[in-house]
């Protein structure tokens, strides 16, 4: 399954194959939970948001375009869920992926790839100095480093999300990265 794409995955999920929906979740867990992390500022609520955004995507699923990118699709499911969850501040449990004997099959994969507690708190660490940083940047600014680093969208990608010409988007994102270092001096973005 790992060796197949997105849209190929969403298929085989699409007509009822877990392992397809299992390794979708498995690539995107950890991406979609320091998204959402950006937004929430604390573990507990990103943790919510991330296993909302997964049982979102699964019931979902028969509403995904197969002739768009998974990945744009699943960040704003991602975005919408930090929002609305903000909202109501209702959490949502594993439960649902249990089956009658209460395995979850999305919860034993992700202790089979957990990282190392001093890697988790590295990144922790990093996530939340980020997050900070990002949280002293205009909305906009905010917005399009984390389109950009976090739910690693191209330029191209960022402008049809913005309806903003590409030229917009490069300068905008150039503007970011420039008051970005300006607040957080260790920032170093990819190029």
């Amino acid at each position: 399954m790992q060796n197949l794409d997105d849209k190929q995955l969403v298929s085989l999920a699409k007509k009822g194959n877990s392992d397809a929906l299992e390794t979708l979740v498995a690539r995107y867990l950890k991406l979609v939970y320091s998204f959402v992390f950006t937004y929430s500022k604390n573990r507990d609520d990103a943790e919510d948001i991330t296993q909302e955004v997964f049982v979102k995507v699964w019931k979902h699923l028969d509403k995904y375009d197969a002739e768009k990118e998974f990945r744009p699709w699943l960040y704003q499911i991602a975005k919408n869920t930090a929002f609305d969850l903000f909202k109501k501040k209702s959490a949502i449990p594993f439960s649902e992926f249990e089956n009658e004997q209460g395995d979850s099959w999305l919860t034993q994969g992700l202790a089979d790839s957990s990282p190392q507690p001093q890697i988790l708190t590295d990144r922790s660490l990093l996530g939340e100095s980020l997050a900070s940083a990002l949280k002293e940047l205009s909305p906009k600014y905010s917005e399009i480093i984390s389109q950009y680093h976090i739910e690693e969208l191209n330029f191209r990608e960022i402008s049809e999300r913005s309806k903003e010409s590409i030229n917009t988007v490069k300068s905008r994102y150039r503007r970011a990265v420039a008051k970005l270092k300006e607040i957080w001096p260790g920032a170093a973005p990819k190029k």
